[in-house]
């Protein structure tokens, strides 16, 4: 895997601007431009976020197999298992080239009040072993740094992000990664400024502001 540039989509991406913002995003060399799955605005609780499982749609169907999409993370427990694999999981894996990362969620951004405890290993066996996401050359990785996550990346050859964190972790994780054999996903970090590895991964830049000035700034430092 080379190094790749893939970009975070702010909670407010959507609110205006739209096509001039996806037209610039198709006019650079991101790879893969990432919907998070948040509840709640993590910047600000007060203002409204994307329906992420709505706008990749939306998204998917304006930018045509240009660029791919993917999602960072989607947290399982948020959803009954049968709800999460009906209205998330079957559509989302009808798309081509989709990166889907899973996670399992906490209180960091949001609190959840309802936390099901559905096993992230299901979910996992269900998606490697679905048709559609086979056949659409689609990725999985996890996000998280715990140990039973570790052990999941090495038993099904998993991608895995880290969002920003320490160094060191990064560096453990890339140790890891590099002995899998054919990993279905690539080793990322989300990240907020330049970093330089000797080793390659796909950095995923946060954007903090959907201001278009600013939206357009924040892209033309990540190619500088």
């Amino acid at each position: 895997m080379n190094n790749k540039n893939s970009l975070l989509l702010p909670p407010e991406f959507f609110n205006s601007d739209l096509d001039r913002k996806i037209n610039y995003i198709l006019s650079t060399r991101l790879e893969v431009v990432y919907l998070f799955d948040h509840n709640k605005n993590p910047k600000d609780s007060t203002k409204p976020t994307y329906k992420f499982i709505d706008e990749i749609f939306n998204l998917y169907k304006k930018v045509n197999n240009q660029i791919e999409l993917g999602v960072c993370v989607l947290n399982i427990n948020n959803k009954e298992l049968e709800t999460l694999i009906e209205f998330c999981l079957n559509p989302l894996l009808e798309l081509k080239n989709l990166h889907l990362g899973l996670g399992t969620g906490d209180n960091k951004y949001e609190n959840h009040e309802f936390i099901y405890e559905n096993n992230i290993e299901d979910v996992i066996n269900y998606i490697l072993k679905n048709k559609n996401f086979i056949s659409n050359k689609s990725k999985l990785f996890i996000g998280g740094n715990s140990k039973d996550k570790i052990d999941l990346v090495k038993k099904y050859n998993l991608g895995i992000n880290q969002w920003m964190g320490l160094d060191t972790t990064f560096i453990d994780k890339q140790n890891i990664y590099k002995d899998l054999l054919d990993p279905v996903g690539s080793l990322s970090r989300c990240i907020v400024r330049e970093e330089q590895f000797e080793f390659d991964y796909e950095k995923i830049h946060i954007v903090k502001d959907s201001n278009l000035k600013i939206f357009e700034e924040t892209i033309d430092n990540i190619f500088k």
